[in-house]
């Protein structure tokens, strides 16, 4: 029996406002122009021509640290991630720790890059720190973080630590669809069949839980699990009515119909 992870890539999309300069001397409008051809490029998908035009409005700019360079390398760090090349997001957002203070969001940015790199200790350790200097807990990704430190402890093999990082975040008042199914698979990894179909259907009453269409696919199989055979039949049937056609599902419905 199979069940749905839901790992997907952290991505933090970064929102902000670009503003390209027209006239002045021919290095600003140089280094402006790199930052335009980057941004251009980013949205194109072609991450690495991306990164190699920020890079270049880094070098024409040839001066002290300023608001330009802090938004070149927030979006030199968001073409790294999405590159696959999470060592060097990483890097990057430590650069902007140093140079523009260690904000939560960067810690967070830095956790889900760590994770992506297999930095384990590294991606709880800036979660961890993002959670203590984030006082109105809502810091962007700040869930990313969390999902994406949990994740990396649960392929790790060690869902228990997963599990007490997620308890510990649901305790403080993170609440999300993602949250209760990682949750609900740290426990069918446990074989708790009863607290995993909890967690589910917990999740399927937040306001998110149509962003983790899983949820009902990992609910209909603790239901198995647990010998509820008409329950998890029914679970599946409207997975599949909701989420359209899905062999694996299929499958499960074709076994369920003859217990």
């Amino acid at each position: 029996m199979r069940r749905k992870t839901g790992y997907a890539a952290a991505i933090l999309g970064l929102a902000l406002t670009v503003t390209i300069a027209a006239g002045g001397c021919g290095k600003k409008e140089n280094k402006y122009s790199y930052r335009a051809a980057g941004i251009e490029a980013l949205n194109q998908g072609n991450y690495d021509n991306a990164v190699e035009a920020f890079d270049q409005a880094i070098d024409s700019s040839k001066g002290l640290v300023g608001k330009f360079d802090v938004d070149v390398l927030k979006y030199r760090a968001e073409a790294e991630y999405l590159a696959g090349d999470y060592s060097s997001a990483a890097d990057t957002y430590g650069i902007l720790i140093k140079v523009d203070k260690e904000r939560p969001e960067y810690l967070n940015l830095r956790s889900v890059s760590r994770a992506g790199a297999g930095d384990l200790n590294g991606a709880i350790e800036d979660y961890k720190k993002s959670a203590e200097l984030d006082k109105e807990k809502n810091a962007p990704g700040r869930m990313k973080a969390l999902l994406a430190a949990g994740a990396a402890m649960e392929k790790a093999g060690t869902a228990s630590d997963a599990m007490s990082l997620y308890e510990e975040a649901l305790s403080n008042g993170e609440e999300s669809a993602q949250l209760y199914n990682r949750m609900g698979l740290c426990k069918m990894a446990g074989e708790d069949w009863d607290g995993a179909a909890e967690y589910f259907k917990k999740g399927l009453l937040t306001a998110d839980s149509s962003e983790v269409p899983e949820l009902l696919f990992n609910q209909a199989v603790a239901e198995e699990r647990k010998g509820e055979f008409k329950k998890a039949l029914d679970l599946m049937q409207q997975y599949v009515s909701a989420h359209g056609p899905d062999e694996e599902a299929e499958r499960e419905i074709t076994f369920l119909k003859t217990r």
